[in-house]
């Protein structure tokens, strides 16, 4: 017989059964936990890498602008931005403007700003029916 103290041999089955229900209970959270935590680490390393790409190509930016000002900045090329923008000059310096005739450059207006002596309309509107209908 069996004595009542001790358990049988299905009661230490069913003890260990739960043990090891509470056991894979367990692991599936911490494995649940773990497997969360890792995929933030993933997402995280894609962002930082995305920024480490974005902070070269600002780098990247930021040395071609640095390089502009400089070139920008120099005495020679001040003056060329004066001549051509602001139509500066030298003094005792004359400024000789060349016209090409019609027909010698392709995609060149056919209504020059300031022609001398042609007697090309003055008004907006006369240069526009010049412009489309001539």
């Amino acid at each position: 017989m069996r004595d009542a103290g001790q358990p049988g041999r299905v009661g230490r089955l069913l003890g260990l059964k739960r043990v090891l229900v509470a056991n894979l209970v367990i692991f599936a959270v911490v494995g649940w936990g773990f497997s969360g935590e890792y995929m933030r680490n993933r997402e995280a390393q894609k962002e930082v890498d995305r920024l480490k790409a974005q902070a070269d190509e600002l780098d990247a930016k930021n040395t071609e602008i640095a390089d502009l000002g400089k070139r920008y900045s120099t005495g020679e090329m001040l003056e060329r931005e004066g001549r051509l923008k602001l139509n500066l000059q030298k003094p005792g310096e004359e400024v000789v403007v060349v016209q090409v005739g019609p027909g010698h450059a392709a995609g060149a207006d056919p209504v020059p700003a300031r022609a001398v002596g042609k007697g090309v309309p003055t008004s907006n509107l006369a240069r526009w029916w010049k412009y489309f209908f001539h």
